[in-house]
């Protein structure tokens, strides 16, 4: 179907749905996106609106991608996918912390994955898998019935 630009400016269409429907919270069978765009270091910094103390801490953001083909014909989607965040902790040198409790679920992703091993880049993540997500909600800040799909947890497929 061609599309013209200038027929769709003057086309009169119907009202849009306005929120997505949210992947069920759950376990799923997931891949890790091999776009490089969809893995990704973010800084975040603020204060603390409890004690009014400045915060700075790292964290990575991956993309999941679901696979699961009644999932996805339940939404409508070719391709369902749910964001994963790991806050990092590093040494004063600049390196990832091993120490006990420190980047717990970056391990426990790598070891889902078979990447726990000595000389582990994070490029080694894009397009890695598959393994099983925890999937939980939640809620926008802005809007309280806005719900988002987050995966939690990662562990092997038995």
């Amino acid at each position: 179907m061609p599309f013209d630009p200038a027929q769709f400016m003057n086309t009169p269409a119907d009202p849009l749905p306005t929120t997505y429907e949210v992947i069920p919270e759950g376990e799923y069978k997931m891949l890790l996106d091999s776009d490089p765009k969809m893995l990704e270091v973010k800084k975040i910094e603020g204060v603390s609106q409890k004690s009014g103390d400045a915060y700075l801490f790292y964290q990575l953001e991956l993309n999941c991608l679901v696979l699961d083909d009644k999932l996805k014909a339940k939404l409508g989607r070719d391709r369902v996918t749910a964001r994963m965040r790991i806050n990092l902790d590093f040494t004063d040198d600049g390196k990832l912390e091993n120490a006990p409790n420190r980047n717990v679920a970056l391990g426990r992703l790598r070891e889902a994955l078979g990447q726990n091993k000595p000389g582990w880049t994070p490029q080694q993540l894009l397009g890695a898998g598959p393994f099983i997500g925890r999937v939980r909600h939640n809620s926008s800040k802005t809007n309280p019935e806005q719900k988002f799909a987050e995966v939690v947890n990662a562990a092997k497929i038995s």
